[in-house]
């Protein structure tokens, strides 16, 4: 029996690899695998139920509380209203978590059965595969004319946030090779994957993510030589240079501009527009502190817009979502819903920072500074990206007491 529970954690791990993998390839099959690894860690923990911990901290607990919050609005506020829900997208969330939340405990919970080596071995290689085929399928769409690369997914600013966090992975999985080479393709992979977040356009991305390379770089070694620091800050200088007149002045100007129309009363603006949406969000939220439906959300919006013709532009989007993770929930489900979303992140970055679990700890991160401008907890990719990256980077901590320092360099 303990080689079944062996061969079954085995394969779960492999098809949650799998889809990580296809993420940024083909989405519907990267959900195909989330759900089989989903059911096959029930099936897991069925056989090994006599083995479970519940007492000991998991990251499933505040994943699975984000999930039932979204359940339990939509069956309170939404179950049974009709026609003006166009957007259900939050109870098929919910699901997704809830699903995910068990095999990230399955995961976690059993991770004796796979040695860390082996574990950050298989993270390396899936991550790998799936970064140099994205960016090979992203830089062809980018010359045949795409004006912003979207890869596997339809959404640019949605593949953007993923490839940046699995580059991310990929590049720490580097990192801990502990050598020379590695440490090469790494500095060659931050520049490579920038270019073509560039040719996303999606302004979040762009402005982080080398800020978030250089914490992970300084959180990761112990000691950095100043000639390899001097190097790398010079590559990133010169991509920087080359891609500034063609990409990067481009989005400052846009916001610089969108910003001082905005002050002029004008709100009709990709920028505008968010500010508008968490104005009337906000407003939203302290309107209804116990939480409202969507309809409910549409009718208080459009009286006080009426009132405030600023805010036009957020009538635009007020049945998809507010542009920014934390006013979206407060706006729809209160105070409570805030509160469970505010305690999964703090929840998740306070344990990745106190087991030194870099992967989970700036996955965690991102999803929190994209969740500033977006909504990505309702996004079927993001989501089942997210939880699938949360669950692995639970394998990828050392479990010995000490671990010597890496040194770059």
């Amino acid at each position: 029996m303990d080689k079944v529970k062996r061969r079954v954690y085995a394969l779960t791990f492999l098809l949650t690899l799998g889809s990580l993998l296809l993420v940024l390839l083909n989405s519907g099959r990267q959900r195909e695998f989330f759900y089989i690894a989903t059911y096959l860690s029930i099936i897991g923990l069925l056989l090994d139920h006599r083995n479970i911990n519940l007492r000991r901290f998991s990251i499933a607990y505040p994943l699975l509380l984000i999930g039932v919050a979204k359940v339990i609005w939509y069956l309170i506020f939404e179950l049974h209203h009709e026609g003006i829900n166009f957007y259900s997208d939050h109870l098929s969330a919910g699901k997704k978590i809830i699903l995910g939340s068990i095999l990230v405990f399955y995961l976690e919970q059993f991770r004796r059965y796979l040695s860390v080596a082996m574990a950050k071995k298989g993270v390396l290689l899936a991550t790998g595969a799936s970064v140099l085929l994205a960016t090979a399928y992203g830089f062809w769409q980018h010359y045949q004319g795409m004006g912003r690369v979207e890869m596997g997914i339809n959404r640019a600013t949605i593949s953007a946030y993923i490839y940046s966090a699995i580059s991310l992975t990929f590049i720490w999985s580097l990192y801990s090779l502990k050598n020379k080479s590695a440490y090469i393709i790494a500095a060659a992979m931050i520049l490579l994957t920038y270019a073509l977040i560039l040719a996303t356009g999606t302004r979040s991305v762009i402005g982080l993510y080398l800020i978030f390379i250089i914490l992970m770089t300084l959180n990761h070694f112990k000691k950095i030589h100043i000639k390899s620091t001097v190097v790398m800050l010079a590559l990133l200088a010169g991509i920087v240079a080359l891609a500034y007149k063609p990409f990067i002045s481009p989005k400052i100007n846009q916001t610089l501009n969108e910003v001082t129309l905005y002050q002029k009363g004008n709100d009709k603006t990709s920028l505008g527009a968010r500010f508008s949406m968490w104005a009337v969000g906000i407003h939203n939220g302290i309107t209804a502190p116990l939480g409202q439906s969507m309809e409910q959300r549409q009718v208080v919006s459009q009286h006080y817009v009426e009132h405030n013709p600023l805010y036009a532009s957020a009538m635009t989007y007020i049945n998809v979502h507010m542009h920014n993770e934390t006013i979206d929930t407060f706006s729809l489900q209160g105070i409570a819903g805030a509160i469970v979303l505010l305690f999964f992140y703090i929840s998740l970055i306070t344990h990745a920072a106190r087991n030194n679990n870099t992967v989970l700890l700036f996955a965690t991160i991102m999803l929190v500074m994209y969740g500033f401008t977006d909504v990505l907890l309702i996004s079927a990719e993001a989501v089942t990206f997210f939880i699938t990256l949360f669950g692995v980077s639970t394998l990828l901590v050392e479990r010995q007491a000490s671990v010597k320092p890496n040194t770059l360099g």
